[in-house]
């Protein structure tokens, strides 16, 4: 039997974590152990015969120390296992993973380089690295055995983009980019933590880097960790001053750098459509963190469309369907994009049909449309 549409499958590729954190549970779950990578290889293999396309390398505390011991980095094992995922299921449309450690990097910088260059090589664009920087307060780093430190953290960006940053195509998303978590309502937590956090994410920004996400949270205390006994008070105590944080972030640097990663023109291949909105259908790719796409008019849902980006929210974005036919777009495909308004628009569908794309002085209507 063959799987239905909308289907990832996430493939465990090991348990347990050689850190010790305090709010985190991967801990609880031991010292690594890790599956052999043929053994990850005949799962693909059996989940691509009976009709999965989209695959994720899940469920582990950083895939650079996939294969070793639990810390320092093996590059062998991670080509055999995306070598060997690769050679099984050729025509696989999404190839992503969940979290990599910064502190591998820092500490393994040459054996790290390589581990991701072999990931860039086999995965498909869009994929995102997950990094626990957590906070970049030096007090809750220490009262909470976080690994790195902002700086740390900072180059094992610039390594992620440097190594694995590039696109496949001009007008196609980056191979691989990190993703930051930042946890607040840890133990230290202070005012000045928030401002730690937001010099680091400007620093990342004013370098010219990229983010894939900024993911902001606020902690859960499980049981059996050293938060447990903290509780979520920290939290509570802070919830005002996160929610106004958060709302900055948001802002001053998700809108900003979404324009970087995701440029106008951008190309977002299979946008799987979901649900209708405001008069708009919104649907999303498979694979890590995948970009939520509004498109205007309401489609057939279930459908799939290729979207090129038009504009920016603060974590999602605007498109319309690629190519687009200027033959027989709407009037709000049109003026959804970038210097095409209501005017131009008009002159555009008054004056069909047209044998080549019209020329617009405002818009390069070119690299949205046929």
């Amino acid at each position: 039997p063959t799987h239905p549409d909308y289907l990832i499958a996430e493939l465990e590729t090991s348990r347990g974590c050689a850190y010790r954190c305090s709010f985190c549970t991967e801990p609880l779950y031991g010292d690594p152990a890790f599956r052999a990578p043929e053994s990850v290889v005949r799962e693909v293999k059996r989940l691509s015969e009976a009709g999965v396309d989209h695959f994720r390398l899940g469920r582990q505390a950083d895939i650079l120390a996939f294969g070793g011991d639990g810390e320092a980095p093996n590059p062998d094992a991670l080509r055999d296992l995306y070598g060997g995922i690769r050679e099984v299921a050729p025509d696989l449309e999404t190839l992503h993973l969940d979290n990599m450690n910064p502190v591998t990097i820092t500490d393994y910088p040459e054996a790290s380089r390589e581990a991701i260059a072999v990931i860039a090589e086999h995965n498909t664009a869009g994929d995102t690295a997950a990094f626990g920087l957590e906070s970049a307060d030096p007090v809750v780093q220490e009262e909470n055995n976080l690994l790195v430190t902002a700086e740390e953290c900072l180059e094992a960006v610039r390594v992620v983009n440097e190594v694995a940053g590039r696109r496949p195509e001009p007008n196609r998303l980056p191979k691989l980019l990190p993703g930051i978590n930042l946890v607040h309502g840890l133990q230290g937590e202070r005012e000045e933590t928030y401002d730690h956090n937001r010099r680091f994410l400007r620093r990342v920004y004013d370098e010219g880097l990229m983010l894939r996400r900024i993911n902001i949270r606020q902690v859960m205390a499980f049981e059996g960790t050293e938060m447990s006994e903290a509780g979520a008070d920290i939290a509570r105590e802070h919830k005002r001053q996160f929610k106004q944080y958060k709302r900055e972030i948001r802002e001053q640097v998700d809108n900003p750098m979404l324009q970087r990663v995701v440029p106008p023109g951008t190309v977002l291949p299979d946008v799987h459509l979901e649900y209708h909105q405001d008069g708009k259908t919104f649907g999303r790719q498979l694979g890590t963190y995948p970009l939520l796409v509004a498109i205007p008019g309401e489609r057939d849902l279930g459908a799939t469309v290729d979207v090129a980006v038009t504009d920016h929210g603060y974590r999602s974005v605007t498109g319309v369907p690629y190519p687009l036919d200027v033959n027989s777009a709407s009037m709000d495909e049109l003026t959804t994009i970038p210097g095409i308004g209501q005017g131009t628009a008009g002159d555009i569908v008054v004056d069909r049909p047209h044998e080549t794309v019209p020329e617009v002085e405002t818009a390069d209507l070119a690299r949205f449309a046929v």
